[in-house]
């Protein structure tokens, strides 16, 4: 079961048999799905907002026969989710999430319950944001090619929202694990969030960590699980960057990803960070969702002058066409 049909099956029977009526390359398109209390539905597909219409195709525009989700919809659908136990989903929902089965993020928006001056739960759940997670494979093997093909360099995967960051890490992790350039690397994946690995191919030489902190991830993987390269998704924090230099202390490498807005990479203090311990070779910036990709050449230039002159574009995502 795909990811878009596993979410369908969430929904009451009446909105997944609407689902069901959209045109199917469209649907294999969806990349969000916007379920909000009392409000239309809204479909991405890419960037493009679309809203769904009771015979199943999709409009631009606001009309008045178009979806809309009533609060019974809402719950239903937040329940199925959550496999019926928000208790035992709380610990993530606090953090404004679900993580469901099949490995995708939901984000939500609910009510805030603090007690004792400390976030306790959230109720009252108002929305509700699907991201279809899908894998491409071998979308990765242009980078690979360029930067893997004779050396096991550390990369920062550059990228704003939806730019193809896990997508990369998830289809590169499988085919360096699994005989790139006629080496099986050791691969170890600190999958926080199970965004990366869950029911997903990550490759035959892969040792996968989930739900442990990225620091925590790092620190237990650098000590026993002798990797050649560990893979991060979204590193955030300074916890995170210390752990990561610690792990360049002992030899190993690594591909982690970094989110950014607008691409402005020289304001980010966290990638500044990075770029500063010296051990990272490229910078890889994905551009969202123009089929293109930049590679900075971190050994050769200061990080402030925010390029070089071995800057050129790629193509990293054929798979995307033009919009529905």
């Amino acid at each position: 079961m795909d990811n878009i049909t596993y979410f369908i099956s969430q929904m009451p029977d009446y909105l997944a048999d609407i689902f069901n009526r959209i045109d199917r390359q469209a649907i294999e398109k969806i990349t969000e799905i916007r379920i909000r209390k009392n409000k239309p539905l809204v479909i991405y597909i890419y960037r493009q907002p679309y809203f769904l219409l009771i015979n199943g195709n999709l409009t631009a525009e606001l009309v008045n026969n178009c979806v809309a989700i009533d609060e019974d919809a809402l719950n239903f659908v937040a329940d199925r989710l959550c496999n019926h136990s928000y208790h035992t989903n709380m610990p993530n929902m606090i953090n404004g999430y679900i993580t469901t089965k099949n490995g995708c993020r939901v984000g939500i928006s609910a009510n805030a319950i603090y007690k004792d001056g400390q976030l306790s739960c959230v109720r009252d759940i108002t929305s509700l944001n699907i991201r279809i997670a899908k894998e491409h494979k071998n979308c990765s093997l242009k980078i690979l090619n360029e930067l893997y093909a004779n050396n096991t360099p550390s990369i920062i995967v550059a990228g704003g929202v939806m730019s193809g960051k896990t997508t990369f890490l998830r289809d590169a992790t499988r085919l360096l694990s699994s005989g790139f350039a006629d080496k099986y690397r050791k691969v170890a994946v600190i999958d926080e969030r199970h965004e990366i690995s869950n029911g997903f191919d990550t490759g035959i030489n892969t040792d996968v960590l989930t739900g442990f902190t990225k620091s925590k991830g790092i620190e237990i993987a650098t000590r026993t699980l002798s990797p050649d390269i560990i893979v991060c998704d979204e590193i955030g924090c300074k916890d995170e960057l210390e752990e990561i230099k610690y792990g360049f202390s002992t030899g190993v490498r690594f591909m982690i990803s970094v989110h950014i807005n607008n691409n402005n990479i020289v304001s980010n203090r966290l990638l500044q960070g990075l770029v500063a311990t010296g051990e990272f070779d490229y910078l890889v910036m994905l551009k969202s969702f123009t089929d293109e990709y930049e590679i900075i050449d971190l050994r050769l230039e200061d990080f402030e002058n925010n390029r070089n002159v071995n800057d050129y574009p790629f193509f990293i995502f054929p798979w995307i066409d033009d919009c529905y």
